[in-house]
């Protein structure tokens, strides 16, 4: 009886240490945060170049998709869309990115070579932010479009152009 208590107390001891190794040498699981730095880009105040605005908060596709929509924070900069445009849907394919907008995108955009730059690069390098896109395709109404305004062609897919951003 005596021996059977004492293999009792052994266990119970060996238990005890494993559980206080646990705790003072393995660190538990702590869920990562959903709150993350990302950046937007959107017009600089003379529209001719990009620049970075930062948000913190959930960096989801659909957040930088809805932040490009609402246009930045700091007064500043200017949108790179006209007004009433809308993101219908997107569809992520691998490393591309469809995204569909309104008809807006084309009929109010304001036009000229640097605006529709400035359009397309704001888009496109605000997504390829996201580690696993690589390239935009640009649809309106469910359709590719050769161009938005006349002057860059977004008939193809379209990758990161950081010649577009400039220096704070």
């Amino acid at each position: 009886m005596i021996k059977h208590k004492q293999w009792i107390a052994v266990i119970l001891l060996i238990v005890s240490i494993g559980f206080l190794f646990r705790l003072v040498f393995i660190q538990p699981d702590v869920p990562a945060s959903s709150e993350e730095i990302w950046v937007v880009y959107f017009a600089s105040s003379e529209e001719v170049c990009l620049l970075p605005e930062a948000r913190i908060g959930d960096a989801s596709i659909s957040e930088r998709l809805q932040a490009l929509i609402n246009g930045p924070h700091d007064h500043s900069l200017n949108p790179i869309f006209p007004e009433g445009t809308q993101v219908i849907s997107y569809q992520v394919e691998g490393n591309l990115i469809l995204v569909n907008f309104n008809r807006a995108l084309i009929d109010r955009h304001p036009g000229g070579s640097s605006a529709e730059l400035i359009t397309v690069y704001g888009l496109v390098n605000t997504l390829t932010e996201d580690p696993q896109i690589d390239y935009v395709q640009i649809l309106v109404e469910g359709r590719t479009v050769p161009t938005i305004a006349g002057h860059v062609d977004v008939s193809q897919p379209l990758g990161r152009d950081e010649t577009l951003i400039g220096a704070l």
